[in-house]
């Protein structure tokens, strides 16, 4: 529910969300991960993966430094076209969208049209008024579809857009998990008491959204790595207050 540029849940039933990985990138021939970690690579000597787990790939490739990793990724990391599969699931009426993809695959499919620099700008919302610059957990696009409805559309991994959003190592999966233990607290019982009231919560991250609704989650399903989406699992499943369920779309 959007209202004045406010992004808000309606407690009287969970959202309907869809969350995306990158498996329909991948049925369109791009999005592939390898492809993207030979080019990420600054070592003049091969290095090998094998055994090294998905998200310590970067580092083990360019090193430590974070931002250095995130600059290179946004080099280099390019929109795959759009498939006809996710344009037509895009179609479906859902409250919102996450996304672990870092391109604009999903707002292009939405609005039927080139994701441009400008549209991402004009798009943008810091659902805590601003203070989440190197992060994209309070990040929204706030995307007008083809039919004049907009929805929210949260890359919960970084967008290439913002570079410092990106989320390519351990060092940043921990950071991300930590703001979301942050934004958790600070929630503390406002789901039951919105519900009771029956007043609707605006919303502060994607988190709200993944706790509280019927999730349908299409792609790869969720690699080990990624432990801040497997502690938010764990968190929905602890949640109290009324709420969807996590359905995994195979």
């Amino acid at each position: 529910m959007i209202k004045n540029d406010e992004v808000l849940l309606d407690m009287t039933r969970p959202p309907q969300v869809l969350l995306l990985g990158n498996g329909l990138l991948r049925l369109a021939g791009g999005g592939d991960w390898s492809a993207l970690l030979n080019q990420l690579t600054s070592s003049p000597e091969a290095v090998n993966l094998k055994g090294i787990p998905y998200a310590m790939q970067p580092e083990a490739l360019c090193g430590p430094d974070v931002e250095e990793v995130q600059r290179q990724a946004t080099r280099v990391i390019e929109n795959s076209p759009v498939h006809r599969l996710l344009d037509e699931l895009l179609q479906m009426d859902f409250d919102a969208i996450l996304t672990t993809n870092f391109t604009y695959e999903i707002e292009a499919a939405l609005t039927g049209k080139p994701w441009t620099e400008y549209q991402r700008r004009k798009s943008f919302r810091a659902l805590d008024h601003g203070f989440s610059v190197h992060h994209n957990t309070c990040i929204c696009n706030l995307v007008t579809r083809r039919d004049g409805r907009r929805i929210p559309v949260f890359h919960v991994h970084g967008e290439t857009g913002r570079k410092n959003s990106l989320v390519l190592s351990y060092y940043s999966y921990a950071k991300s998990v930590s703001r979301l233990c942050d934004l958790n607290q600070l929630r503390a019982n406002q789901y039951r008491e919105h519900q009771q009231e029956n007043k609707p919560l605006a919303v502060q991250s994607w988190l709200d959204y993944f706790l509280m609704g019927e999730v349908y989650s299409v792609g790869l399903s969720f690699d080990t790595s990624e432990f801040d989406l497997w502690w938010a699992v764990e968190r929905k499943a602890r949640e109290l207050a009324r709420h969807g369920r996590l359905h995994a779309m195979m």
